[in-house]
């Protein structure tokens, strides 16, 4: 990081600002006056004594240059928010962003004055462009300038006690300067104050992306995907992935998705736009190769299936493309941006039907590559690139040559790699461009492996960054049907600040800053909480599962394999839950310590409970099996016998039900304060199925008990459904 220095001279700010003047819809009070501004002093704060000031400031993401002031600027009800007269209609929602943080940390209102001449007075926040010389000058009058190679989405900031100045060489580079100034604003009574600085910011890679996985799972509402662009593009990120595989309604073919969680051509068009407002260019992916399941399964496509009713659509049969053609003929004239996302990873099919002749003519990698140029030629016409994902093409280096250059490679690894350059200099030695695709690994958990996501976008990023990648592209996936966005948001937003930042982003600065500059906390609450959920999991990693799964909270307890499946846990599971409820006890307690983004707390106190319930379902197992055994092999003393029997059926089974309803109801408020009711009937069988497991158990060891009274004897345990014989 470069700290920036400034000219310590006294410079006065230029008097001919010409381009603010009031606008009648914003102010009553008509005065256009000289600017003046107080010398800004050099001389160290307490904080611009650290060797790295934007560590103590909590920036995500952390610009590039910053040089800290004396003094700070206070906002309070005499603040006002100038803007352009000249860039009004695109500036708007940049400084409705900054007066929306200003009204929700200190309650606030603060105007938003369109003008033509610069105010006078102190107090004011002007947030300008480049292109006008006056403001310009003032910058440089202060020791910033942007310089020859300055980027596009790059802005400037200065801040002193008597104003503030935030300017870019276009509105997206004012809007990211905006946000910077959002976080830059603290507390101090009723007021907020910003501290004296200079900031000279640009990202370092062109597009920052996130992909919403939208197919057998929460499929959002259009509100959530707007409040998901909102919330992305406040950490500067400017490219949204919509995978749509079978969420678009085709009119031309209306069997291709159900119609109750489809977006609709107007919802599109509306999102788009909104979207635009932001800085966020939404790019849809729509599958045109594999995981097309849902479309072949039907009878009508399934002659063009690789394999019958298979997820691979045939490369050999002709009518597919006629197919993929117009669909996307539907789908593309939609989004006006650059870029149209294929898919065509996880072709495992590929071969072994219809084009099982071709491959062995020809090689598989051919007949894969050969899929992608036809693709590309036959979507020329509406000038996109072609994103890909590059699991499959890079098996085939020898053949990369032969794809267009205009195609971009997507090459994804989910896993913790000390280097990715086997996913990279394939391609960018094929003369391909890329964008790299790291995760949230969202997938299948009760809560996302931050842990291990942070890791894999720090050093994926880190390497496109070497390898010149054109951005980073952050995924989710819904795999089972369960996984909520809502958790994913510390991977998102590192994401973001990986894919602005230079290098290899810290990952302990960004722990540092994620109270502040995502929930606008002081203190590390949320930070502790989340490390909390992460060692729960990494305690159950340990133990020998594949993390803590949604699969292994559906674990029948009463078959062999369940129980064996859950004894290996029972070391860790005490360990579990106490990191289950200390996380739990901290977010019920400091709920009011989110002032922002206060709804994704509930997003963490649904997993801590589940993480807890999974512990104690661990506990139980074990538990319930020593005392049928100890039951069963005491049939002779009867009180032992009723008292281990009603300590499993009275006691224990009745817990799991309850909590597994409860768990069933949680989950159900968490699913739709997000997503469609489509799809979630799928994930609640889950919940009634296990419920009605422990239900059944319970009638029975009534039953067994009554028998017992009768005849004092006992099925044996394995009859039971009791495969934990203790030793």
């Amino acid at each position: 990081m470069v700290r920036l220095r400034l000219s310590p001279r006294n410079i006065p700010w230029p008097s001919d600002l010409p381009f603010l003047t009031e606008h009648p819809l914003s102010m009553t009070t008509k005065s256009i006056l000289a600017l003046f501004v107080c010398l800004f002093s050099l001389r160290s704060s307490a904080a611009a004594q650290s060797s790295d000031p934007v560590r103590n400031l909590h920036l995500l993401p952390a610009p590039k240059e910053v040089s800290l002031g004396q003094g700070s600027f206070v906002v309070g009800p005499g603040t006002r928010i100038w803007i352009s007269a000249k860039h009004a209609s695109e500036d708007t929602t940049a400084a409705e962003t900054l007066a929306a943080e200003i009204a929700g940390q200190a309650g606030i209102k603060v105007p938003i004055v369109v003008a033509q001449v610069m105010p006078a007075g102190p107090g004011s926040i002007v947030l300008g462009r480049l292109q006008d010389r006056s403001v310009r000058a003032a910058l440089e009058a202060r020791g910033l300038k942007a310089g020859d190679a300055f980027h596009a989405q790059g802005y400037l900031l200065f801040a002193d006690k008597s104003r503030i100045l935030v300017a870019g060489e276009s509105g997206q580079g004012l809007f990211y300067g905006v946000q910077t100034l959002r976080q830059l604003l603290r507390p101090s009574g009723k007021q907020l104050r910003c501290p004296g600085a200079a900031i000279r910011d640009w990202p370092s890679m062109e597009w920052r992306g996130a992909q919403n996985h939208l197919i057998g799972g929460p499929i959002p509402r259009l509100d959530y995907v707007k409040k998901q662009i909102r919330v992305l593009a406040s950490y500067k990120m400017n490219m949204f992935v919509l995978y749509l595989e079978g969420a678009f309604d085709y009119q031309q073919e209306p069997l291709t998705v159900p119609k109750e969680a489809v977006f609709q051509t107007a919802e599109v068009k509306e999102l788009v736009e909104y979207a635009r407002k932001y800085y966020v260019t939404v790019v849809p992916e729509q599958q045109s190769f594999s995981h097309l399941h849902h479309l072949l399964k039907l009878e009508i496509y399934n002659d063009l299936a690789e394999t019958p009713h298979g997820q691979v659509l045939a490369p050999a049969n002709e009518k597919s493309y006629q197919l993929l053609q117009e669909m996307y003929a539907e789908l593309v004239p939609l989004f006006p941006g650059p870029f149209l996302h294929i898919g065509a990873d996880e072709t495992w099919e590929l071969g072994n039907g219809q084009s099982k002749q071709r491959a062995a003519e020809i090689g598989l990698g051919q007949v894969y590559l050969g899929h992608l140029l036809k693709l590309n030629e036959m979507l020329k016409p509406y000038n996109k690139r072609l994103l890909f994902w590059g699991d499959v093409a890079v098996e085939y280096p020898e053949l990369l040559r032969t794809v267009p250059k205009e195609m971009i490679a997507v090459p994804w690894n989910y896993n913790v790699l000390p280097s990715f350059d086997a996913q990279l200099k394939p391609f960018r030695e094929a003369g391909l461009d890329v964008i790299v695709a790291p995760s949230t690994v969202n997938w299948n958990r009760i809560w996302p492996d931050v842990d291990r996501a942070l890791v894999n976008i720090r050093n994926f990023v880190r390497d496109g960054q070497k390898y010149g990648a054109l951005g980073m592209l952050n995924t989710t996936w819904d795999d089972d049907g369960e996984a909520l966005f809502e958790q994913t948001w510390p991977g998102q937003v590192f994401g973001a600040a990986a894919g602005w930042q230079p290098g290899e982003s810290s990952l302990e600065a960004f722990k540092d800053s994620y109270d502040w500059a995502f929930y606008r906390n002081g203190e590390s609450t949320f930070r502790d909480a989340i490390e909390k959920l992460n060692r729960a999991t990494e305690l159950l990693n340990k133990a020998g599962f594949d993390e803590a799964t949604d699969a292994l909270f559906w674990a029948d307890p009463f078959t062999e394999e369940g129980a064996r499946t859950l004894q290996k846990g029972l070391p860790v599971a005490r360990e579990v839950r106490l990191e289950a409820e200390h996380a739990l006890e901290s977010l019920y307690r400091n709920r009011a310590r989110a002032r922002a983004h206060g709804e994704t707390v509930e997003a963490m106190i649904l997993a801590a409970w589940r993480l807890d319930v999974l512990g104690m379902k661990i506990q139980f197992t074990g538990e319930m099996n020593r005392f049928y055994w100890d039951a069963y092999q005491n049939a002779t003393t009867r009180n032992r016998v009723i008292d281990d029997l009603d300590a499993i059926g009275e006691v224990r089974l009745q817990d799991l039900r309850e909590a597994t309803t409860r768990m069933r109801a949680l989950y159900q408020e968490a699913w739709l304060r997000e997503a469609k009711p489509y799809w979630l009937a799928n994930i609640l069988l889950r919940y009634d199925i296990l419920a009605r497991t422990y239900e059944t158990m319970a009638m029975r060891l009534a039953s067994v008990e009554k028998q017992y009274n009768t005849t004092k004897t006992l099925p044996a345990p394995e009859q039971m459904g009791f495969y934990l014989k203790p030793e």
